[in-house]
């Protein structure tokens, strides 16, 4: 037997949010009470710790295979572990792409060996060139959670409508990175930032919720799940929100920094503040927030993604005066 003391016990299931002991036994919860004393057994003092159900992340980069030099499944989940995940969704972009069963069940035999869970979607086009789909069908058999091309957002409505009819008919969903490279400029760095301090075309709120407004109409159409990834505008929630009213079956997930941070991060952090979707406003950040609180975003996803220290030195060009 275990007991765990004098920790602030949550379950957002039955919202309990008190400091409790829990009593364990046989590796199951028995009792949760104010005071439990039980002698002859281990005790883990969790004061000023919070003590919670496992938490799930459904979007990781353990950029195995072809990266691990960033990382690899294994020390991907002691991470996640350590933050007290216990359920993770790896992403797809990884070398080669999880685009075939082959693949896909390689990557989840070395999933398989990690004490928390570890799951994988496959990519929606092969190989992610955006027009052939992959094989939905045998992938889900395999082991496939969902279907994502997660880095590179799909220009092809066509494409798109074809994976959303595919998905509907399996009765799994895709997940949808939005951002329309037509519309964008410079990644990493919110458009008024890079404009009034790098004289540069940055990445665009447009790209975001103009491809984001597209899709959920196509997702209204076809009547598909489809799960839009890490948004960061305040129209993008509006438009989700717009979508969810009208009764398609749109989800969204919004990353931790985008409701804690600003571009102007930028300016004190440098180069270890550029990511993509960039920080944005302050409006923005106050947007998703209440998004998360009326529910219209209904998952905080890390969008882990570890990159090699050299490449996170890469200096941010300097303030450029024109002459």
């Amino acid at each position: 037997m275990l007991v765990i003391k004098n920790g602030r016990v949550m379950d957002p299931k039955s919202g309990l949010d008190q400091v409790s002991d829990i009593l364990v036994e046989n590796g199951k919860i028995v009792k949760i009470t104010p005071r439990i004393d039980v002698e002859g057994v281990q005790v883990i003092d969790a004061t000023g710790f919070v003590v919670a159900p496992g938490l799930v992340d459904i979007h990781v980069h353990f950029r195995e295979p072809g990266q691990t030099h960033k990382e690899d499944i294994h020390t991907g989940a002691l991470a996640a572990a350590a933050g007290g995940f216990t359920t993770v969704v790896m992403m797809a972009n990884t070398n080669p792409t999880i685009s075939d069963v082959e693949t896909l069940q390689e990557v989840l035999q070395s999933a398989a060996k990690e004490k928390i869970n570890v799951k994988s979607v496959a990519t929606i086009t092969k190989n992610f060139n955006g027009q052939d789909l992959t094989d939905f069908k045998s992938l889900l058999e395999a082991g496939a959670v969902g279907f994502s091309d997660d880095g590179i957002p799909l220009e092809s409505s066509k494409v798109v409508k074809e994976a959303m009819e595919e998905a509907k008919k399996l009765n799994t969903f895709i997940s949808l990175h939005e951002e329309d490279p037509g519309l964008n400029g410079t990644l990493g760095f919110n458009e008024n930032i890079a404009k009034e301090h790098f004289h540069i075309c940055g990445a665009t709120g447009v790209a975001e919720y103009a491809m984001i407004a597209r899709d959920v109409m196509i997702a209204y159409a076809t009547k598909a799940h489809v799960h839009i990834q890490h948004l960061s505008k305040e129209e993008s929630v509006k438009v989700v929100e717009f979508a969810q009213n009208m009764g398609a079956n749109v989800t969204a997930e919004v990353a931790p920094q985008h409701f804690s941070k600003t571009e102007a991060l930028l300016l004190t952090k440098g180069s270890n503040a550029k990511m993509n979707p960039p920080l944005r406003l302050e409006s923005d950040r106050r947007a998703v927030i209440e998004g998360l609180k009326s529910g219209v975003i209904s998952v905080i996803a890390t969008d882990h993604a570890p990159h090699h220290a050299a490449k996170k030195m890469l200096r941010i060009l300097p303030k450029l005066h024109l002459v």
